[in-house]
């Protein structure tokens, strides 16, 4: 079987990916598919000038309440980690060493 060099040569690309703050509250199971679909149609569906907050829409519809979005938007924004993303294939773990500039 012939090998297809490029296929071979092609290493996975990891990526950050963002998680937007709705995301966030799903992957937290505070708000359910449901919620976090009609939040996300009210809040795309309003003109640039009129949308709000996607934690103002959620609070207004009873998903959750302010205080709430507000606790849960402190934890977004100080207690996320950085996830990297890989796809299925192999990986292969390699030490990394800082650059010391030359002299």
């Amino acid at each position: 079987m012939p090998c297809d060099r490029n296929r071979t040569m092609q290493r996975s690309v990891a990526t950050l990916e963002p998680v937007r703050f709705a995301e966030f509250l799903l992957m937290r199971e505070k708000i359910t598919d449901e919620q976090w679909l009609a939040a996300l149609a009210e809040h795309w569906s309003a003109t640039a000038n009129r949308r709000r907050r996607i934690g103002s829409t959620i609070a207004e519809h009873g998903f959750l309440s302010v205080e709430d979005v507000e606790a849960e938007a402190r934890a977004y924004h100080d207690d996320i980690d950085v996830v990297e993303i890989v796809d299925a294939s192999p990986r292969t773990e390699r030490v990394t060493m800082p650059i010391t500039p030359r002299a």
